[in-house]
């Protein structure tokens, strides 16, 4: 468990994006929100960008694909004392009746390296969602799955961001942010309300993000192609689970 030093914050609003989740179930961010944040700097987005780089191959894949790239860390957090706790070394579970195509299996990836979760971008984006589900739920306890992932856009084999189709993440909220999009089409993030009609859609840019109720709406990603050439998508996402 790596601990990381309470006290951090953003002075991004957090009103907005909270009364939207409420209003809504979901909330699109552009990539100009987060470049103004206390915490974004170009270098450390950058190394953060980078880490996408040294990803291993998912082998929980049930379609046999080996396109998809991942890492996988767990924090604690309490808005108490508002510390972040990271964990590096526990599994990840969903149940199939959540995720039909690789669920039912404790799936142990490898964890994220210690330079990522240190990263100064990382920890003031995650500092600042935590303060759009307190304003949202008020003092409580969280448990957040971190999920870096690369998908892979080959000639000989498209990539699937959400090979579950559309789904929801048996969470409390979730949010979405692509990292990068490298020789690409496609990849169309869809929100979707609870009888599967789609709401919004659009193709995320690096810095941009969806922050989603997950018990309001579900979500889906449609396949992207190599535009010419081999190319890949990174998303970084978040699910945050309230515990009691």
């Amino acid at each position: 468990m790596e601990q990381v030093k309470k006290g951090l914050q953003t002075t991004l609003d957090v009103s907005h994006v909270s009364a939207e989740l409420k209003a809504k179930g979901f909330c699109p961010i552009g990539s100009g929100f987060f470049k103004q944040a206390d915490f974004f700097r170009e270098d450390d987005w950058k190394e953060f960008a980078q880490s996408f780089n040294n990803q291993p191959v998912d082998k929980y894949m049930k379609d046999n694909g080996t396109y998809r790239l991942r890492r996988f860390a767990t924090i604690e957090y309490s808005t108490t004392d508002r510390s972040m706790n990271f964990f590096l070394d526990r599994p990840y579970y969903q149940p199939t009746d959540i995720n039909y195509l690789n669920g039912g299996v404790v799936r142990h990836f490898d964890p994220m390296e210690a330079e990522t979760t240190d990263n100064r971008f990382l920890r003031g984006l995650l500092q600042w969602a935590f303060n759009v589900v307190e304003q949202l739920e008020g003092a409580s306890n969280w448990e957040v799955s971190l999920h870096p992932i690369r998908i892979l856009a080959r000639t000989n084999e498209q990539g699937e961001p959400a090979p579950e189709g559309v789904h929801r993440d048996g969470v409390t909220y979730i949010f979405m942010m692509v990292v990068a999009r490298e020789n690409v089409i496609g990849g169309e993030s869809t929100i979707y309300d609870n009888e599967r009609n789609p709401l919004k859609s659009v193709t995320l840019q690096p810095l941009d993000l969806i922050f989603a109720d997950d018990n309001k709406v579900m979500h889906g990603v449609s396949a992207i192609l190599p535009d010419g050439v081999d190319g890949y998508r990174d998303v970084f996402v978040a699910a945050f689970t309230k515990k009691a």
